[in-house]
C-alpha cells in the first residue's frame, strides 16, 4: 500500500494534495476508433520449430531461415520487396551484433541493396523492438512500409530443463498481461 500511496504522489499535481489523485486504467491510443495515422500489422510468420543441433534445421544456417521467412511474408501478402522502406531484424547473442546475419538474410531474399537493412539487439525481447522501430517509423511518415523480423539462436532452455509446454504457457501469459 505504501508503494502505491508512493506512485499515486508522482501522478498528482503539484500543488495538490498528496495522494489525492485517482488512478485508474484508461485505453492507449491516438485516436478513438480506427484513423489514416494507424500503423497495422498485416501479417506474420515463424519458422516451424526444430531441435537445436540435429533436428530438421540442424544443417541450415539463421540467415537462410530469415531469408526464407522474409520472402514468404512478401510472397503471402503480394508485396515485391521494392516496395520496403526499411528492415529491421532483431538479433541477440550474435557474432559481430548480428548485422551481417541479417544483411545476408537481406541479399538471400532477394531485395534489392536500396531496401535498407539493419539490426537491433535488446538482449531481449529483440524481435519485438524491431517491431516498434519499423511502427515508429512509419507513425512518424519515414517509411510506408516496413519488414520487422526476429531470430535468434540461444538456444538455453534445454540445459536449465524447461519443456517446451513451459516455454508455451509462459509466452501465452506473458502476452495476456
Amino acid at each position: 500500500m505504501h508503494r502505491l500511496q508512493i506512485i499515486s504522489g508522482h501522478l498528482s499535481p503539484s500543488g495538490s494534495p498528496r495522494y489525492s489523485r485517482d488512478v485508474r486504467r484508461t485505453e492507449c491510443g491516438s485516436a478513438p476508433g480506427s484513423s489514416p495515422q494507424d500503423v497495422v500489422v498485416v501479417h506474420g510468420r515463424r519458422t516451424a520449430i526444430g531441435k537445436a543441433k540435429r533436428g530438421a534445421f540442424k544443417d541450415t544456417t539463421p540467415d537462410e531461415l530469415l531469408s526464407a521467412v522474409m520472402r514468404a511474408v512478401l510472397a503471402d501478402v503480394g508485396l515485391p520487396p521494392d516496395r520496403l522502406g526499411d528492415v529491421c531484424v532483431g538479433n541477440v547473442l550474435q557474432p559481430g551484433a548480428g548485422a551481417v546475419m541479417a544483411r545476408v538474410a537481406h541479399f538471400l531474399s532477394g531485395f534489392p541493396d536500396t531496401v535498407p537493412c539493419y539490426t537491433v539487439n535488446r538482449q531481449c525481447s529483440s524481435g519485438l523492438q524491431a517491431v516498434f522501430n519499423i511502427a515508429g517509423a512509419i507513425r512518424s511518415g519515414s517509411i510506408n512500409l516496413g519488414l520487422a523480423c526476429g531470430i535468434t539462436s540461444e538456444n538455453i532452455a534445454e540445459r536449465f530443463g524447461v519443456s517446451r509446454e513451459k516455454q508455451d504457457a509462459f509466452a501465452v501469459s506473458s502476452q495476456q498481461k
